[in-house]
């Protein structure tokens, strides 16, 4: 009964099989895979909100120019602005409304996902700009 214990201690003692540790290397490897694929997804978007946070502030600044102005001097207007080594292209229109000047601009960029853009609308009146 001794000799029985002992050959099961022994047995069980042994450690891990060459095909143990081979499926758990193939295992280790699968979600290091997993894990690459995510920080490829995580970077893309972060670049992509990164380049939007951007070209919003580029927008919000020409928009609160335009609140700043007088009715007259708020024209259509077009040109760039580099931020961070992207240019962003802007283009404003203006409309005639009752009371004031409808502001529309639109800000254009590329980065490594394609072309982008962004635009925003706002009404100037005498009310919003005395």
């Amino acid at each position: 009964m001794m000799a029985h214990r002992a050959r099961r201690r022994a047995r069980d003692e042994r450690g891990f099989t060459i095909v143990e540790t081979m499926v758990a290397i193939v295992i280790i490897g699968l979600a290091f895979l997993g894990l690459a694929g995510v920080h490829a997804v995580s970077s893309r978007a972060q670049s992509l909100g990164k380049n939007q946070g951007h070209a919003r502030f580029v927008t919000d600044r020409q928009i609160e120019l335009m609140r700043r102005s007088d009715l007259a001097e708020i024209t259509p207007w077009s040109g760039t602005e580099t931020v961070e080594g992207v240019t962003f292209n802007i283009n404003r229109q203006v409309t005639n409304v009752p009371n004031g000047r409808r502001v529309t601009v639109t800000t254009t960029w590329t980065d490594r996902f394609g072309p982008q853009s962004l635009t925003f609308t706002t009404v100037v009146s005498q009310v919003t700009n005395p």
